[in-house]
This record gives C-alpha cells, structure tokens and sequence, in this order.
C-alpha cells in the first residue's frame, strides 16, 4: 500500500511550540493514528512530564 503525505502543520496543534515547517511531509495514515490515540489535551512535550525531569535537572 502506498504512502499518502501531507504537510505536517496539520498536526501542529499535538506540539507545545507551533513552528510552521510548509516543506515538511508527513505521512497521513501514521499521523492521524497517533492524534487519534491521544488524549485531546495532550502535547508534546508533555508539560506534566518537564515539570517531572525539572525537578531533577536542579539537583
């Protein structure tokens, strides 16, 4: 089966710092499993886990 990419700002919204990249591809199928399959307020990174690794960053 072929792949099927699309610009990968479609999925801008998954990240905590939105960068329009228009020359990046993405591949469709791949990445709308991966959305569908996370929580809907969830983005990467996840802030709850930076909070987490902070604390030992300080130690």
């Amino acid at each position: 089966m072929d792949s099927f990419y699309v610009i990968g700002d479609l999925y801008n919204s998954l990240f905590s710092v939105q960068v329009s990249n228009p020359d990046f591809l993405v591949e469709y199928k791949l990445w709308n499993q991966i959305k569908n399959n996370l929580p809907e307020t969830y983005t990467m990174p996840d802030p709850i886990m930076i909070q987490f690794l902070d604390q030992f960053k300080h130690r």
